[in-house]
């Protein structure tokens, strides 16, 4: 019964492993479109807009502070 425990355990730490390397590969890929659409002109808003995700996580991912919400109207 103890083998059964340790393939199970593996399996799921194999199972987050691969999860979050898909989570980081999500982030850097919106942080990349946020940065290109933000070069090209567009307000924090329009991108959030655009990528359907909030202000602040665009804020975030172009690394401004909440303060940047100038940049959003």
């Amino acid at each position: 019964m103890r083998a059964s425990e340790e393939v199970g355990v593996r399996y799921m730490q194999a199972w987050e492993e691969k999860y979050y390397e898909r989570e980081e590969g999500r982030e850097e890929l919106l942080k990349e479109l946020a940065e290109k659409k933000y070069a090209k002109g567009m307000t924090v808003k329009e991108i959030a807009d655009l990528l359907e995700e909030d202000i602040d996580t665009i804020n975030r991912l172009l690394g401004q502070s909440n303060n940047a919400e100038e940049n959003a109207e």
